[in-house]
């Protein structure tokens, strides 16, 4: 963390959901708010191992944050990066992630050729950094404006799209970063194209706006499902405010999610 910037309270709510179509989920999502560290991956549909893949995604992730973050906090990165030391850390991190989704795959037969997407958000002191490989999408509202902050990695194929980058399907992988100052009161909504295909960047904009974070998240969901719900749904909002500013909302009581859903939602420190 660089020193002399404001430490900003972060708060959190992830939901997943299995989808209308699909018969398990190959979603994952990591989100600690005493590490400010939030990753969504999407296991690469229709490939085998699709779950095995995201899973090694986002504990690899955190693994590598958790262990490399401490050491690294006041070393500098390369001269020629243009990345700050957080933002080289994050990089590394998909890096290392990447080296375990493969290694698994050239171990297990079983998992020959998986791959997932990554997309994370990493909050900094007053700064945030996004990185992402694939696409699963990283939003940043700002008052009432919202902007992707993320790189769509894809091709048009026949009405569809491939992916031209995912996670562990070559020895090494290149992420797109974006870092810039975040303020108090914006918000980062990171999620799986099974949302994203469906639902608009001003249906999320309006939807995150207008309802707390667990509604909000959870009316996303529900909104992906009543339009085919064809893929897994995972969607996270991350909230960022002066220390204390936005903690009002985790003294309500959770009500039941609804059947398929997981939910993560954790106050600064745990």
């Amino acid at each position: 963390m660089r020193k002399g910037l404001m430490t900003m309270h972060v708060e959190h709510v992830a939901l997943t959901d299995t989808g209308c179509r699909r018969s398990r989920n190959e979603d994952a999502f990591f989100g600690c708010d005493a590490l400010k560290l939030y990753v969504v991956s999407d296991g690469m549909g229709g490939h085998r191992a699709g779950d095995v893949a995201s899973r090694l995604v986002v504990e690899g992730m955190q693994e590598y944050i958790r262990r490399e973050a401490p050491r690294k906090g006041g070393a500098l990165a390369p001269a020629d990066s243009g990345l700050s030391c957080q933002a080289a850390c994050l990089v590394d991190a998909i890096g290392y992630a990447n080296r375990k989704v493969w290694d698994e795959a050239r171990r297990r037969s079983e998992c020959e050729g998986m791959g997932a997407t990554v997309s994370a958000v990493w909050i900094c002191g007053d700064t945030f950094v996004a990185a992402n490989v694939g696409d699963s999408p990283v939003y940043c509202v700002h008052g009432q404006a919202i902007e992707m902050v993320s790189v769509t990695h894809t091709l048009p194929k026949e009405g569809d799209h491939v992916l031209t980058r995912a996670v562990g399907v070559d020895r090494e992988v290149q992420a797109d970063v974006c870092e810039s100052q975040c303020y108090g009161g914006d918000r980062f909504v990171l999620c799986s194209d099974g949302l994203s295909n469906l639902v608009s960047e001003e249906e999320i904009l309006l939807t995150v706006c207008q309802q707390s974070a667990e509604e909000a998240s959870r009316s996303l969901v529900e909104l992906a499902k009543a339009r085919g719900g064809d893929d897994n749904i995972t969607v996270m909002v991350v909230m960022v405010g002066a220390k204390g500013a936005v903690s009002g909302w985790l003294r309500r009581v959770f009500g039941p999610f609804l059947p398929g859903m997981k939910t993560s939602a954790r106050r600064h420190g745990a």
